[in-house]
């Protein structure tokens, strides 16, 4: 009787071992469980937030992309290379129509195409002929002279759009690599602030 008493007692012993040792792994699956749940959630916050920081630099990139190309259908100004500058006081906007006659073969510029107002850029030297900087009166006019700037081809003329600084900075880095293309015989120019080789967006 002793010997199974003591059997008795060993078996409640280790039932009462499994129960506790049950609940421990039952306690310790559910702490897994709500930690793991949190870390879910934490996972989720964080992919949130990183998906609408995003969105938000997306978007940010957009409006800029936006407000620059505005800006550049807002100017009316062509700024013109190497008409002689013989002395600091001139006609300017009468020195542009009559580049536009002589020079771009616009026939009627005088009578048609009205300039507001023309200036020269940088400080006056001799031995060089500062840009002018026309702004035209109609967005037609400024298109129609900046078309007809492919008959200055074989001339130490120039005639360019201007643009404001934000772009002009993209175009001065994008010409490197423009004259780098071109080197290799591949086709390249540059649009307002976008590079195009062999027809293909140039993305950086």
């Amino acid at each position: 009787m002793d010997k199974v008493d003591r059997q008795i007692s060993d078996l409640e012993t280790r039932i009462k071992e499994e129960e506790q040792s049950c609940e421990f792994s039952g306690s310790a699956v559910e702490d897994i469980n709500n930690k793991q749940q949190q870390f879910d959630t934490m996972l989720k916050n964080i992919k949130h937030i990183t998906t609408t920081e995003d969105a938000h630099v997306a978007k940010e990139s957009k409006l800029q992309a936006e407000i620059a190309d505005l800006k550049c259908r807002r100017l009316d100004n062509l700024q013109f290379f190497r008409i002689p500058e013989e002395e600091k006081k001139e006609n300017r906007e009468n020195k542009i129509l009559d580049f536009i006659v002589t020079k771009l073969h616009i026939e009627n510029a005088k009578g048609a195409i009205k300039i507001h107002r023309a200036h020269r850029v940088g400080a006056f030297r001799q031995d060089k002929a500062r840009p002018i900087v026309a702004k035209f009166a109609f967005f037609p006019d400024k298109e129609r002279v900046r078309k007809a700037a492919n008959q200055l081809k074989v001339t130490p003329f120039g005639i360019a759009e201007q643009y404001p600084p934000e772009i002009m900075e993209k175009r001065r880095k994008l010409v490197q690599i423009m004259r780098a293309a071109q080197s290799e015989r591949k086709e390249a120019y540059i649009k307002v602030d976008r590079l195009f080789i062999n027809k293909q967006l140039y993305v950086e």
